[in-house]
């Protein structure tokens, strides 16, 4: 499946306050972990993407850098300009937080901590048959890429579960997909939109959704309630990419565009 990047992602620099570069002064000091997402910020992306033309069902955009510590206000929209990008056009928008390495931003993420002095960042694991799982738990499953589903993509566990069905074929039952964290399928295809995020399921991350726990199979953090799991937003755990999985796509206009609007909260 194919990746294509906003103008806000093309740009991000990592470990240095936005917009930065080396050898460029930073406004505040950096603990020697994960950028502050307080001081570092943007805290809203306003990100462009120009239609190439080629996108399919299964390709993901990158919209920008989320980073550790933010939630995102699932008050987001995608606008349009005056020409419709495509006769049919549906995406979700989430976030791939604890993905395999290679699919962060930083994709060698031991070389970054060498670099910048930074502690490796914890990552979700594979999926596997049969082991037990418990809501807050996070996976990657590796199985073929299908329709929407990527490899690679990470799932939210919301139910407990030591079943045999891979989490892309029990999705938003045992398993919530991350690719829709913030918002489900929206039509984007008409001209001059301003469509609103969606039934995104972000709301079953909260205190379970946290390290280690995430990545621990069967282990939830101590004292967490039913009602804590249903009604707490979910919180970025290491930088990731804020994305939008492209659902269906059918005559797409090259040269259209659509204008992502995400707004984000920090979180202790």
């Amino acid at each position: 499946m194919a990746i294509f990047y906003t103008d806000v992602a093309l740009n991000q620099k990592q470990y240095a306050n936005f917009p930065g570069s080396p050898g460029v002064l930073e406004l505040t000091t950096q603990p020697g972990q994960q950028n502050n997402p307080l001081l570092e910020g943007p805290m809203e992306i306003l990100a462009t993407y120009v239609v190439a033309g080629t996108e399919v069902a299964g390709d993901t955009i990158q919209i920008g850098i989320l980073l550790a510590g933010t939630i995102v206000d699932p008050n987001g929209k995608v606008a349009t300009g005056l020409t419709a990008p495509a006769t049919t056009l549906t995406v979700a928008i989430g976030d791939n937080d604890l993905a395999d390495p290679t699919a962060l931003p930083v994709s060698n993420v031991t070389g970054a901590g060498n670099q910048y002095n930074l502690p490796a960042i914890s990552n979700a694991p594979a999926w596997v048959s049969g082991t037990s799982y418990v809501a807050g738990n996070v996976v990657v499953d590796t199985a073929a890429s299908s329709g929407a589903f990527t490899k690679g993509d990470t799932f939210l566990c919301v139910a407990s579960t030591s079943g045999t069905t891979a989490p892309h074929s029990a999705a938003t039952t045992v398993w919530m997909p991350c690719y829709q964290r913030y918002s489900g399928s929206i039509d984007v295809h008409a001209a001059s939109g301003n469509v609103a995020f969606a039934a995104g399921t972000q709301m079953y991350g909260g205190p379970l959704s946290m390290l280690p726990y995430a990545v621990v199979p069967g282990q939830a953090a101590l004292g967490a309630t039913a009602n804590q799991i249903a009604n707490s937003q979910y919180q970025v755990q290491g930088d990731c990419w804020l994305q939008a999985r492209i659902l269906t796509a059918s005559s797409l206009v090259a040269s259209s565009i659509l204008v992502f609007r995400v707004p984000m909260l920090v979180s202790n």
